[in-house]
């Protein structure tokens, strides 16, 4: 039993840090760097896009199900809840809902807005309702980097507590 319960919390933190790291190599690394190299903002956004269709349809979806599983496990096995309990929880559950709403919503009108504005880009709305999505996708990914790290401490609270 207690190696169930290691093994779902391993599973949980590795799709944490595979999630958060990602996130910050995405926006602290490989942006900055994509867009000093390819000066046209139509190349490096392209390359962009493509990165982040990718991380959010494919990398992101696998460590929110190793999240979900890994979580839910040791919640079963542990069977008790207690307040960092709660707010790994609800923190876990606005973490899927906004990774559901990037991955499904977001990221494919993004993809398609920036087609669209590059097509025409004298269509003002189009251009803004992208610098709106991309504001949007900003946050929530900041929103999502910041309760990954909240989870994260969480369990290295609770990792420290149980060596004593």
């Amino acid at each position: 039993m207690t190696f169930l319960i290691y093994l779902c919390n391993w599973l949980q933190l590795l799709g944490l840090t595979i999630l958060v790291g990602g996130m910050i190599i995405l926006g602290v690394v490989v942006a900055p760097t994509v867009f000093g190299l390819l000066p046209p903002m139509s190349t490096g956004g392209e390359v962009m896009s493509t990165l982040f269709v990718k991380f959010n349809s494919v990398v992101a979806y696998v460590c929110l199900g190793m999240i979900l599983v890994g979580f839910l496990g040791k919640l079963i096995l542990e069977g008790f809840w207690n307040r960092r309990r709660y707010i790994e929880g609800i923190s876990l559950l606005i973490i899927l809902l906004v990774g559901i709403y990037l991955g499904s919503f977001l990221t494919p009108r993004m993809d398609n807005l920036r087609h669209q504005r590059f097509q025409d880009p004298s269509n003002h709305e189009v251009v803004e309702e992208f610098a709106w999505g991309h504001r949007v996708s900003q946050g929530l990914f900041s929103v999502n980097l910041l309760l990954g790290l909240v989870v994260l401490s969480i369990n290295a609270m609770d990792m420290a507590r149980n060596q004593k």
